[in-house]
């Protein structure tokens, strides 16, 4: 991995500004954040033993090398949901481990995966963050449980959008994965 710690004190993380791997660390020239406390990376992975709450698959279920990320998704969705009630794998829920890839000026990457067990596809909608209207459905038709992504298109340069993947047959008692980010300047 190359990085490059100009940026950082030496009891700070790194920045890899090389782009060699997809983990990304502190960047301590940013705000007034304390490099001591600071500990940032987005392949963080849980390396416990594997455990549930209830049944296999039925309330919450939380495997060893899962991404920390999608675990804070299933842990959100639970209190905004309830427990079992919109997450475990036998009971229709949204995909829980959302979040952006790529993001251009006009176009965003949105990858997914904790779909339940008889979903039949999801559909993805987009709004604006800065004076929303409604929901824009991205996608012409259900992108099918085997597809874990999907490029939003004709999306406008320097504006922040809230995206959503859902269930084909959300329930609408069922509170989904917000995820937040903008678009790059022309």
């Amino acid at each position: 991995m190359a990085c490059n710690c100009s940026k950082c004190s030496s009891s700070c993380g790194c920045s890899d500004t090389a782009l060699t791997n997809p983990c990304t660390y502190t960047d301590c020239s940013v705000g007034s954040e304390r490099c001591d406390d600071i500990q940032c990376a987005e392949c963080v992975s849980y390396c416990g033993t594997s455990f549930q709450i209830g049944a296999p698959g039925t309330l919450l279920q939380i495997t060893k090398g899962e991404r920390l990320d999608s675990i804070i998704q299933k842990f959100a969705m639970i209190l905004s949901n309830g427990l079992g009630a919109c997450t475990s794998n036998d009971i229709q829920h949204d995909p829980f481990n959302v979040y952006a890839g790529v993001i251009t000026s006009g176009t965003a990457s949105i990858l997914w995966n904790g779909t339940w067990s008889g979903s039949t596809g999801v559909n993805i909608y987009y709004n604006t963050q800065i004076a929303p209207g409604s929901w824009v459905l991205a996608n012409p038709v259900p992108i099918v449980p085997t597809i874990f992504n999907y490029t939003i298109t004709n999306l406008l340069a320097s504006t922040a959008y809230k995206v959503k993947v859902v269930d084909a047959g959300n329930s609408p008692s069922c509170k989904p994965i917000e995820i937040l980010f903008s678009t790059l300047a022309v």
